[in-house]
């Protein structure tokens, strides 16, 4: 199967001129596609204003989508950032391609504003630890490489569940690689600077020092309660607009002031105020929850492993979903693990992780991080 290694701003331009005409099924697994192209007409009819915060280009292309330390990020900025390094020919298509220009008001547009405020604060906190460009460099393409051949062999894996041949030209392997690019060029970057500042090197005796000190996190897991109040739409992920934030806090206000200080009617709480649909019949209970786990937003799953059982945190804790009040039901240890020779692999992956969370959630606190969009 034919396999592009290294991908070219050429080649990746003549990918995505394709990607844009392309009649071919799109990759299974992936992330919603933009609606169907329709005629444009000569005059854009006056519509409903959506209840969240909706970009247009190039009429918002100064719009304020983050500020970071002391610099405010803007449309163009992100723009320009996803044309120059992950998808050349982006601008253009956003002034030429109706379906393209839908983009900025889709479920990736929250996730890259996510992300590029998070780079930017990475290049803030930690410059001088970046000034090797060349080596950053080669880290964050090894990255791209690795993520775009599982993405790859998971989609003719899917192919193959679904009988469908599963040989791909080389033109459909960079219509994927095109499409990868443009939805998860930022969150490939981001890991490849994180995987740089964190190489993931130790001797064996601060393996064991990490291990001793975080001995729960191995084969423990525990069990939450929590109340989500949304501030961002739920379909796209973008911020409500200023009437929806207003309601949001007014929501939080109230329910924070119906709470016993000792937990003890969060359930009641939750079943009758939480957004989150699934867990809050249950009471707002989420159960096996680890400690560096994939599933739920890094700093939840910190949150939660940081109270004690019982514990109730007022303090809300923002999420991609909303705001988050959190009480920690109990802790319960599944797996015993013992520190030795063939249980180092899995310490080092779970330290990694460790310290590259310190990293960007600490870029963020230190920076600032404000999302707008």
């Amino acid at each position: 199967m034919p396999m592009l290694l290294r991908s070219s701003p050429l080649l990746v331009a003549v990918a995505f001129a394709a990607m844009l005409s392309a009649q071919e099924t799109p990759p299974a697994g992936s992330a919603a596609t933009a609606p169907a192209a329709a005629t444009a007409p000569a005059v854009r009819p006056q519509a409903a204003q959506p209840h969240f915060r909706a970009l247009h280009w190039p009429a918002d292309k100064d719009a304020a989508i983050a500020v970071v330390g002391t610099r405010t990020l803007t449309l163009t900025d992100l723009v320009d950032h996803l044309d120059g390094r992950h998808h050349p020919g982006f601008k253009e298509a956003l002034t030429v391609t109706p379906t393209v220009e839908a983009m900025l008001r889709s479920d990736l547009m929250a996730p890259w504003v996510r992300h590029f405020a998070d780079l930017e604060a990475m290049r803030q906190v930690f410059a001088d630890e970046l000034k090797d460009g060349k080596k950053l460099e080669e880290v964050t393409s090894g990255v791209l490489k690795k993520n775009f051949q599982a993405y790859l062999d998971s989609y003719v894996q899917s192919l193959k569940e679904q009988g469908r041949p599963t040989e791909l030209s080389q033109r459909r392997v960079n219509l994927l690689l095109a499409d990868y690019q443009l939805r998860n060029g930022l969150a490939n970057e981001i890991q490849g600077m994180l995987d740089f500042l964190e190489p993931g090197e130790w001797s064996r005796g601060q393996l064991q020092e990490f291990f001793n000190d975080n001995a729960r996190a191995f084969g423990g897991q525990v069990t939450i309660e929590h109340i989500l109040v949304q501030h961002r739409d739920a379909g796209t992920g973008l911020l409500l607009r200023e009437e929806g934030i207003a309601r949001a806090n007014e929501r939080l206000a109230q329910i924070k002031a119906r709470l016993k200080p000792d937990g003890s009617n969060f359930e009641e709480i939750a079943r009758l105020y939480s957004e989150d649909q699934k867990t809050a019949p249950e009471g707002g209970r989420l159960g096996a929850l680890h400690r560096y786990d994939d599933r739920m937003p890094a700093v939840l799953c910190r949150r939660a492993w940081e109270l004690l059982d019982g514990q109730v945190s007022l303090e809300p804790v923002e999420t991609q979903y909303g705001f988050h009040l959190v009480k920690r039901v109990d802790f319960a240890q599944q797996i015993f693990i013992l520190f030795t020779d063939d249980a180092i692999p899995s310490i080092k992956i779970v330290m990694r992780r460790a310290k590259q969370e310190d990293r960007m959630l600490g870029a963020r606190a230190k920076a600032g991080v404000r999302l707008m969009l």
